[in-house]
């Protein structure tokens, strides 16, 4: 048995009937590069029965002890049964956008089933160009965006050519019985504490300048994180969210992006929330709401996996930091400045090490408080919406001889947050996607329709900027 982290085990606690806790993502493909020119179903079948002991974690199930003394547990599921988790669609003629949109809203406003592994593949056809989707949707418990690409770089290969892998044997593993999950977890919650306390006490001993440094880092993050006001401004997007999600679509070059960070300066990232902001604020509008002086908080997901963490593909490790985004009336070069500005203060300010010292307080709290303390957080307004950009490899990419075009990432939204916005930057193409609440973002399509006018806005503000450079003599 493998007890979930305290990041992990927080997504099955706030998961609700209303609140599903699933990631996943929307692979285009072109089937051209194959000799047949069709992707077939039997074909991807057997890429991922071939790669399944690459992701164990993808044969197990999820168990909760008799009585909530200790976290959940990984368990092999005998009954594993690969036809179950992987399945196929077609669209409706002609096969485009709005018919791969509707389906997709459909698939991910459902809740996966946690009495088997918590995943889902599905192979969708019948799409105009000849075109094939694959749509994945894996519980937030199992997986973060770090780990995510780390799991595609294993299951899709560089080359036109399929690779079918010679999986080894596999014998899943007794699953526990209730007397032996209740004395596991009764020992967990008698000494894990016990033990982390002891490896404190070892640590500072041992390195007590360290321990003194981390300590610092933390206070000195919690206090910009308390500085920053413990509420978000109020938004549009913080409501009550109800079972119903909406998605969007939209995508640039990735060299677009760096195009703007080499004019304007700073980094991808701000300019992915530059991106974001200045599309915003043209939603806003287009909505009749006020923009003039107006900020909407984003929480911005930051790996803190190393080297050897993200090996093993599997899991969450991530902190955040809380940018306030202007969305008010202001030209593209300014709103970029601003937001490089804070995103550079608050990686000095040491806030993600606050973040995460938070995010894992289940480490040393029993079950029962850290399940009320997760779902008491989802309630507040602490941020308006989440944006999250996660990096992958940069060269052409293949599954079952099919090359990757985009992966569109697919987010959870919270309880009282109807909108995150993720993008995914694999073989050359960054590829945002709009994960909304139905009825808090009906007009979700118009905030993804703003993304590229944002980002054309910058484009061009960046040339400017080069263009005066090149006049200095």
């Amino acid at each position: 048995m493998e007890r979930l982290g305290p990041q992990d085990a927080s997504f099955l606690y706030l998961e609700t009937p209303s609140v599903h806790q699933h990631v996943g993502g929307l692979a285009i493909l072109d089937p051209s590069t194959r000799a047949d020119g069709v992707l077939r179903y039997e074909t991807l079948e057997a890429v991922i029965s071939s790669r399944l002991h690459l992701a164990p974690r993808f044969r197990q199930k999820v168990l909760f002890p008799p009585l909530p003394v200790a976290r959940p547990v990984w368990v092999d599921d005998p009954g594993f049964d690969l036809s179950f988790h992987m399945r196929r669609a077609a669209l409706p003629a002609p096969g485009g956008r709005r018919e791969l949109v509707d389906y997709v809203q459909r698939v991910i406003s459902r809740p996966l089933d946690r009495t088997k592994p918590m995943w889902e593949l599905y192979l969708v056809e019948g799409m105009e160009d000849g075109y094939a989707a694959l749509l994945t949707k894996v519980h937030h418990s199992m997986i973060d965006g770090m780990a995510a690409i780390d799991l595609a770089s294993a299951v899709f290969d560089f080359s036109p050519e399929p690779q079918l892998l010679t999986a080894p044997p596999w014998r899943p593993n007794p699953v526990p019985t209730s007397g032996e999950l209740l004395r596991d977890a009764l020992r967990e919650a008698l000494v894990h504490p016990l033990g982390g306390a002891a490896d404190l006490v070892q640590r500072a001993l041992l390195a007590p300048a360290g321990v003194a440094q981390q300590t610092g880092a933390i206070l000195a993050g919690l206090g910009e994180f308390a500085r920053g006001g413990v509420l978000a401004p109020a938004g549009p997007f913080n409501r009550r969210v109800g079972p119903n999600r909406r998605f969007a679509m939209a995508q640039a070059p990735l060299q677009a992006f760096k195009d703007v960070k080499n004019g304007l300066g700073g980094s991808v990232n701000d300019v992915v929330l530059a991106t974001v902001a200045g599309a915003l604020y043209r939603f806003l509008r287009q909505r009749g709401e006020p923009t003039r002086g107006r900020e909407l908080r984003a929480m911005v997901p930051v790996s803190v996996r190393t080297k050897d963490e993200r090996r093993s593909a599997m899991g969450n490790r991530v902190s955040s930091i809380f940018v306030d985004l202007p969305v008010g009336p202001m030209g593209a070069s300014r709103r970029h400045s601003l937001i490089r500005a804070r995103t550079r203060h608050l990686k000095d300010s040491n806030q993600a090490v606050g973040a995460e010292f938070l995010m894992n307080i289940g480490t040393w709290a029993p079950p029962t408080i850290h399940a009320m303390a997760a779902r008491l957080a989802s309630r507040a307004r602490l941020v308006n919406l989440v944006v999250s950009n996660v990096p992958g490899p940069q060269v052409p990419m293949y599954i079952g001889g099919a090359r990757l075009l985009a992966q569109y990432p697919i987010m959870p939204i919270a309880e009282a947050m109807g909108l995150s916005a993720a993008v995914t930057s694999l073989a050359g193409t960054m590829a945002f996607g709009f994960t909304a609440d139905w009825d808090t973002v009906p007009d979700v399509g118009l905030l993804a329709g703003a993304t590229e006018e944002s980002l054309r806005e910058l484009q061009k503000a960046a040339g400017s900027r080069r263009a005066i450079a090149r006049r200095r003599p």
